[in-house]
């Protein structure tokens, strides 16, 4: 794997920016502001689809969760939760997150990556 530049977003957004979240998530564009994109996925397939964007904005770590309605739509999830590194690298390892029901990587090794780089502050 490469740096954490080259998986900032994933799967269905892969070589994205903020202008697609911006569309996604039906966002004005001040929501993103000084915020820096740390990780962004999102999957779908014909049962559901989920979205997952970890960013920093003003010093501060935070996640957003969606996952699209009936119509394919993440319009009006934006619901950034502030969280912390401890937390996402316990529901990592402890939990689920970043991997389907059958245990395959969604974004999971990617997190890891992303995670050790920040706890190493080896990320601007």
């Amino acid at each position: 794997m490469g740096t954490y530049q080259d998986s900032t977003f994933l799967n269905e957004w892969h070589g994205s920016d903020k202008e697609l979240l911006k569309k996604e998530f039906g966002l004005l564009g001040h929501e993103l502001a000084n915020a820096t994109i740390l990780l962004a996925t999102y999957i779908h397939n014909e049962l559901g689809g989920e979205a997952f964007v970890l960013f920093r904005q003003n010093g501060t770590l935070y996640e957003v969760n969606a996952s699209h309605d009936s119509m394919g739509l993440l319009t009006d999830q934006w619901e950034p939760e502030e969280t912390f590194l401890e937390a996402l690298r316990y529901r990592l390892e402890q939990g689920r997150l970043g991997r389907a029901a059958d245990n395959s990587n969604l974004f999971a090794d990617e997190l890891s990556f992303l995670l050790t780089e920040l706890e190493m502050g080896t990320l601007i």
